[in-house]
């Protein structure tokens, strides 16, 4: 389904990426994971060329999509979850949703516009398909709310639910567990593999909890300063403990992992 080809992005004078190259299979769910400054969240942005690679190439279900408008990529069928806070403050729950329906974007029209004279038909579409979003992420009750008098748990599953409105086919979430409380997060995480599952999307998910990146989905990929340095699946992943992932990345680097956040996660786990 997606596919990276030698990919490397420069900020200014630092290579970000260094000529990754990986892919992604239809009804997958792959976890990337690595330390700040790694890569990972570059590679996301990129796909969405939202960071213009400096050569590679991305290939989405056959087309290459290096250098399309962003606008045009979601169309195809992407959509990235980015990390932190990002609904859109001054509309309500319910027209977060509408802004990114595919009626509404088509026509560049905002929700307020799509609710008026002459748009009654697409009114009630998009209304009912928004509806129905909102109701399998457990936010039907909110819907005239603004966006952010939520709880921050809650404005995370309201993004998640703006990118399903876009009727993707393959999403791409940043850290969207990121500075949850541990039982907000499972919450999150548990609704999201059953929101991927129900609509039969593939998933590519940055998380920086390692036991997480072993258990979510059926494929990790490890990455270190711009690098892809573990691609891990099947038994071998599924054998593999989180000493073991930091094993075989001091084995493929050459050293030690020494990332407090990610240390943290395992710490956590080992607690449990």
């Amino acid at each position: 389904m997606l596919e990276i080809k030698d990919l490397k992005v420069n900020y200014g004078g630092i290579e970000a990426l260094k000529g990754i190259s990986f892919h992604v299979e239809e009804g997958e769910i792959v976890t990337l994971i690595g330390a700040n400054g790694a890569g990972k969240s570059t590679t996301l942005r990129s796909i969405m060329e939202v960071v213009k690679p400096a050569s590679g190439t991305i290939t989405f279900q056959g087309e290459d999509i290096t250098g399309m408008n962003t606008q045009k990529i979601v169309d195809r069928g992407i959509v990235l979850v980015p990390e932190g806070r990002r609904v859109f403050p001054n509309l309500t729950v319910l027209e977060n949703l509408m802004l990114a329906h595919p009626a509404c974007n088509q026509e560049r029209l905002l929700p307020a516009i799509c609710m008026g004279k002459g748009m009654r038909a697409s009114r009630k579409r998009v209304v009912e398909d928004c509806e129905a979003i909102l109701e399998a992420v457990g936010l039907q009750d909110l819907e005239g709310h603004m966006s952010t008098s939520l709880p921050y748990g809650k404005q995370r599953l309201l993004e998640i639910a703006r990118a399903l409105a876009t009727d993707p086919k393959l999403v791409l979430l940043d850290e969207h567990t990121a500075a949850l409380d541990p039982g907000t997060a499972d919450k999150v995480l548990e609704l999201t593999k059953k929101i991927v599952a129900e609509n039969h999307l593939t998933c590519l998910m940055i998380t920086h909890n390692m036991h997480d990146a072993l258990t979510l989905g059926n494929r990790t990929l490890m990455m270190d300063s711009g690098h892809i340095v573990l691609d891990i699946s099947g038994e071998e992943r599924a054998n593999t403990t989180v000493d073991g992932l930091l094993d075989q990345f001091a084995k493929n680097v050459g050293r030690r992992l020494d990332n407090d956040r990610i240390l943290l996660s395992r710490q956590e786990e080992t607690a449990q």
